[in-house]
């Protein structure tokens, strides 16, 4: 008996010398090391692959965060108060608008207006005093119009997480 017990003792140590933890969880119905891996490689390219949309997504649309539907002035002064821009039929800009995104270039707003305009919205653009330009919709004088507006948009598949509503008239 105390024979065959060394000999049980000594090929499961060989066996833990050759194969490591893996015996054992093979024997407990584990994952290996190289499935513990080939799993941990795979969650480190979803990772990267998400941080990257991330960051298209950020570099696409900056937008400030919105904790529910409140009214801001956004991120600055707005410096655009004349006539819309955008469709150059002259009409005055309304005070409300829901933003869709601020950006650091004029030419990402535009391009951003571009995808908008698919969705049937016609975009506003709105300078603010650090640089940025706001692409906003839905120009309203109506306050709860524009928050209505807005949680209808925020149920839509193109609409960003951090839309936000802008009152041009406060400062």
């Amino acid at each position: 008996m105390r024979r065959s017990l060394t000999i049980v003792s000594v090929l499961l140590s060989v066996a833990l010398l050759v194969t490591g933890c893996d015996f054992f969880r093979v024997l407990a119905g584990r994952p290996t090391s190289k499935e513990i891996e080939a799993k941990r490689v795979e969650i480190l390219r979803a990772s990267v692959r998400n941080n990257h949309a991330a960051k298209k997504d950020k570099d696409a649309a900056t937008t400030q965060q919105d904790d529910g539907p409140s009214i801001s002035s956004g991120t600055g002064d707005v410096t655009s108060s004349g006539p819309s821009t955008s469709s150059g039929t002259g009409k005055e800009k309304k005070r409300f608008y829901v933003i869709m995104g601020a950006f650091s270039s004029r030419e990402n707003a535009e391009r951003y207006a571009e995808k908008i305009k698919e969705y049937g919205y016609e975009p506003e653009f709105f300078g603010f005093t650090e640089g940025r330009t706001a692409v906003g919709i839905g120009g309203t004088d109506d306050p709860e119009e524009a928050k209505a507006f807005m949680n209808k948009l925020k149920g839509q598949d193109f609409c960003p997480g951090g839309v936000w509503i802008l009152d041009r008239k406060r400062k």
